[in-house]
């Protein structure tokens, strides 16, 4: 390949990058370098050493970077750019800045080469940042039981879950970095993005579900089921199912199955759909299914109606009544409201309600002084 016309004294380009060694340095080249080459060939580019085609007063400044490097001239635009001796050192690809001032440069040499940039010394052991420390460490410490990186995974999805933790944090440099300093070979386990956390996450759930709809096969026991409606106060209605049953090895097992969003009427036809799709889900049919422990709300009788007539449409409308069982604190709280509150005690209770939402206490106190002597020592308490 021939050199661009304004090179046209210059002998013909090498193709490779790599410096051809020499008896004698450049004054201008550390002697711990090999001589440059006078031009060469990148990316189909031809580059020529500065000093070669400069005037004969030619003098590089006085900044480290110098120390480090030569300015090229590109044939393509004829722009000057920054040759690295340390990337031909560590047999790494030229990626030849346009000089325009020293801030890129600098930071190159420091990310890649650790060398400070404002002393222009390479960076000792003791000098190095705690995360350059650690990947050392990690380079002589990549043994790693494979059940050990799993058991990390499965706690770290547990904290992450469990805490409330937003992926994100996983990228948090102060966080890796004591992670590291525990353990300098989680380096190369660690995901740096969060959505790799996200994806782990999301796997294991997907794993823990298969492994719960295995252990629900199993079961010595039908599976009884509770479940009901709440009402956020801002206004969202989540209805939350949890099973119970005896398990393979004979111990007293429950489990949350689903929270589900409930839209529109809250009906048992509505309410009885939402179980169905659950059961679906875990592959819980008719012969499976228990007892339902619920409150004494009707849309509950209805809800479990409709479950038992798609799951078990054998049994009689006795058999399915038998099913359906009454929640005993839930009695007895309604035997309390109803001997402090009276007839009207759901109207009283809502108000409560209302005004502890707001923090009126002052009118929660008032009301609850309507309730006699009872509800003046409520006050008091």
């Amino acid at each position: 390949m021939s050199t661009p016309t304004s090179f046209s004294s210059s002998p013909a380009a090498t193709p490779s990058p790599a410096p051809t060694l020499a008896g004698s340095s450049l004054s201008s080249t550390s002697a711990q370098y090999s001589h440059p080459p006078d031009e060469f060939v990148q990316d189909g580019i031809t580059y020529v050493r500065r000093g070669r085609i400069a005037s004969k007063g030619y003098r590089l400044g006085s900044s480290h970077i110098w120390k480090y490097g030569l300015q090229y001239v590109r044939g393509s635009d004829k722009k000057e750019v920054y040759y690295c001796h340390e990337c031909v050192v560590g047999k790494h690809e030229q990626e030849l800045f346009v000089i325009n001032g020293t801030t890129r440069v600098r930071s190159h040499l420091e990310q890649k080469h650790q060398i400070d940039s404002f002393t222009g010394m390479k960076k000792s052991c003791a000098q190095k940042s705690v995360f350059d420390q650690q990947k050392d460490g990690a380079a002589s410490n990549v043994f790693f039981w494979k059940d050990s990186i799993d058991k990390f995974k499965e706690l770290l999805i547990r904290w992450i879950v469990c805490c409330h933790i937003a992926f994100f944090q996983l990228e948090n440099q102060y966080f890796r970095e004591l992670l590291f300093f525990l353990n300098p070979a989680l380096m190369k386990h660690l995901p740096k993005a969060a959505r790799t956390i996200r994806s782990w996450v999301m796997n294991a759930f997907v794993s823990k579900k298969q492994q719960l709809m295995e252990e629900l096969r199993q079961a010595r026991s039908r599976i009884s089921i509770s479940f009901d409606l709440w009402t956020s106060p801002n206004a969202y209605a989540v209805l939350g199912v949890v099973a119970m049953w005896i398990d393979a090895t004979g111990r007293r097992r429950s489990t949350v199955l689903g929270m589900r969003r409930v839209y529109g009427e809250h009906s048992g036809e509505a309410i009885g759909s939402i179980i169905l799709e659950l059961f679906k889900e875990y592959d819980v049919g008719g012969e499976l299914v228990g007892y339902f422990m619920l409150d004494n709300a009707s849309s509950n009788d209805a809800a479990v109606e409709f479950i038992l007539k798609d799951l078990c449409p054998w049994m009689s409308p006795r058999e399915r009544r038998h099913r359906r069982l009454r929640c005993l604190g839930h009695v007895i709280n309604l035997c309390c409201q109803a001997f402090l509150m009276g007839r009207n005690c759901e109207k009283y209770l809502a108000k409560l309600e209302k005004h502890h939402l707001r923090g009126d206490y002052a009118k929660v106190e008032e009301l609850w002084k309507k309730f006699g002597c009872l509800g003046r020592l409520h006050n008091l308490s």
